[in-house]
């Protein structure tokens, strides 16, 4: 009996070991499970971020693309407004062509009207006196000759 009592003991030790075994198996296992499904987490988290990283490449991409075709149409304004300043500065000046030809096209009309009115008084009065007509002839030819040089 007393053999029955040491195998029924050893026995007891080896389910307590089997017990101790299987328990810490089971710990093993639920530790494996958590940093499986740690894992799963994690690797959920990085295709996350490698997708973000994808979508903030894109993103670069168009604002760079945008900045450049912005850039050039600042570029292209820049020389429309010089473009634009150029041609009302020759405006100016071709206007004021025109005007300085206008003046001096009025001077002359108004230098004529004035010889042209000395000249109608210089006929009005050779009809009326007809006498002193010789005399007033030279005389408005020295006048003119005198404005001529």
């Amino acid at each position: 009996m007393c053999s029955d009592y040491a195998t029924a003991g050893a026995l007891g030790g080896i389910r307590g070991s089997l017990r101790r075994v299987a328990n810490d198996l089971e710990q093993q296992n639920h530790a494996v499970s958590a940093l499986a499904q740690q894992t799963q987490v994690a690797n959920h988290w990085q295709n996350k971020a490698f997708d973000l990283q994808r979508l903030l490449a894109k993103w670069e991409a168009w604002g760079k693309d945008n900045l450049e075709g912005w850039k050039k149409e600042e570029q292209v304004s820049d020389d429309l407004r010089a473009q634009l300043a150029q041609a009302q500065e020759a405006l100016r000046v071709e206007k004021k062509l025109r005007d300085d030809e206008f003046n001096q096209r009025v001077e002359k009309y108004n230098k004529l009207v004035r010889d042209f009115n000395k000249l109608a008084q210089c006929v009005n009065t050779v009809k009326a006196q007809p006498g002193n007509a010789v005399a007033l002839i030279t005389a408005l030819e020295a006048e003119m000759k005198a404005q001529q040089a």
